[in-house]
């Protein structure tokens, strides 16, 4: 039977909580927790209600802040996405709609991480925060991007950028083999993220 003690929608928001008040990791602070994506939207809500100090245990200590950023809305902020917009009616009267596609998906790929995590540094997140491990960044609704971009591009370009700030990621998809798996697609492990080894369900959030 699953108790508040093991329950991973908990275990997720402690090991936040360690790291933010100076647990080592594999490398940086990275936390990881895979979700029902039915879910999604409402363990963000959830979230934010926590950061605000408000419901959910463990509380966060004093010398701890949390922000949650919500992915869907950082998305339209990006230079990518808003040349894509704009690209988006003549591509779509190109003769050949399969080649547009893939190439508007390319570019998304190969440039949204960078992207994202530039706007989160010069926007969202407060300079001295990013230097602080005791300052908590949630990443929300990630799987808004998909497929244009994953957890590990993220946190590989927040470790790039030596971000200090502890992450956390709820992650829509599942855990197979002790991998997570995005929406179906290759389960890997999120090195050097710490990994939640279960997922949190819908009945979790009772807890």
């Amino acid at each position: 039977m699953t108790t508040e003690t093991v329950s991973p929608y908990r275990e997720f928001k402690q090991k936040i909580r360690d790291f933010a008040r100076g647990q080592h990791g594999i490398r940086n602070p990275f936390v990881i927790a895979a979700i029902d994506p039915a879910i999604e939207h409402q363990i963000t809500d959830r979230l934010e209600s926590w950061a605000a100090g408000e419901g959910d245990a463990p509380s966060i200590p004093d010398d701890v802040t949390v922000q949650p950023i919500r992915l869907d809305e950082l998305l339209p902020k990006t230079d990518v996405y808003k040349l894509l917009v704009d690209l988006g009616e003549p591509l779509s009267n190109h003769d050949d709609e399969t080649s547009a596609g893939r190439r508007i998906e390319e570019t998304m790929q190969d440039r949204l991480a960078e992207e994202l995590v530039q706007v989160m540094i010069k926007e969202e997140i407060e300079q001295d925060d990013l230097e602080t491990q005791t300052h908590v960044v949630l990443l929300c609704n990630l799987g808004s991007l998909y497929p244009f971009t994953r957890a590990s591009e993220l946190l590989d370009e927040l470790d790039r950028r030596n971000v200090k700030c502890t992450i956390g990621i709820p992650f829509p998809g599942d855990v197979v083999g002790g991998k997570l798996n995005f929406f179906g697609g290759d389960s890997r492990h999120y090195y050097p993220a710490h990994q939640i080894d279960s997922r949190i369900l819908k009945d979790h959030l009772q807890q």
